[in-house]
C-alpha cells in the first residue's frame, strides 16, 4: 500500500479527521512553516516535542497538534482538540521520558 503524499492541503484535512500522521523528517520540513510552533519542549531523549497550531480546513481558528520524533528521521503529527488536551499529552510524554532516564 502506498503512503499518501502529504501536502499543505491534504495534511490539515487528515488531521481535521483526527488522524495521527507519520511523516519522514523531510516531509515535515517542507510543511513546517504551515504549523507555527507555540512551544518546543525538550525531552532529553527524543528531541523536542513541538506544540504547534495547525490549519483547520473551513475554519479561521487554528487547531492544536503535537509533533513528536519517535525515531531518527521520522516525525508524527498528532492532532488535539484544544490547548488543554495538548498540555495533558505533553505532561504524559514528559513523565514517560523521565521514567526512561530512571531506568
Amino acid at each position: 500500500m502506498n503512503q499518501p503524499i502529504w501536502t499543505e492541503a491534504t495534511l490539515p484535512a487528515a488531521l481535521a479527521e483526527g488522524r495521527i500522521i507519520p511523516l519522514a523528517e523531510r516531509e515535515w520540513e517542507t510543511m513546517a512553516d504551515v504549523f507555527p510552533v507555540v512551544d518546543a519542549i525538550e525531552t532529553g531523549v527524543a528531541g523536542p516535542l513541538l506544540l504547534v497550531r495547525r490549519p483547520v480546513p473551513g475554519r479561521r481558528a487554528a487547531g492544536w497538534a503535537i509533533v513528536e520524533r519517535p525515531r531518527p528521521g521520522e516525525r508524527v503529527v498528532r492532532p488535539l482538540p484544544d490547548q488543554r488536551a495538548a498540555k495533558v499529552l505533553i505532561a504524559e510524554r514528559l513523565k514517560a521520558y523521565e521514567r526512561m532516564w530512571d531506568g
